[in-house]
């Protein structure tokens, strides 16, 4: 069995991909409570906040390993 790395191919977009997802998200729950006129849209920013922080977490931690660590 071949052992992953933490930058294997596998996994090496999904910090951009939470980024992006956080951002659309949060793109949307701004637009959407006048179209709609729910109360809802607050927890869709919650989300969208929570998945864009791990996403910007992963991907500096990526960038630290490939920097050689914290200086």
């Amino acid at each position: 069995m071949s052992e992953q790395h933490p930058n294997s191919p596998v996994l090496g977009g999904l910090p951009l991909v939470l980024i992006v997802l956080g951002a659309f998200a949060l793109i949307l729950a701004t637009f959407m409570p006048p179209v709609t006129g729910g109360h809802g849209w607050r927890w869709v920013v919650v989300g969208g906040s929570v998945v864009q922080c791990v996403g910007w977490l992963l991907l500096g931690r990526r960038l630290a390993r490939q920097r050689g660590g914290a200086r």
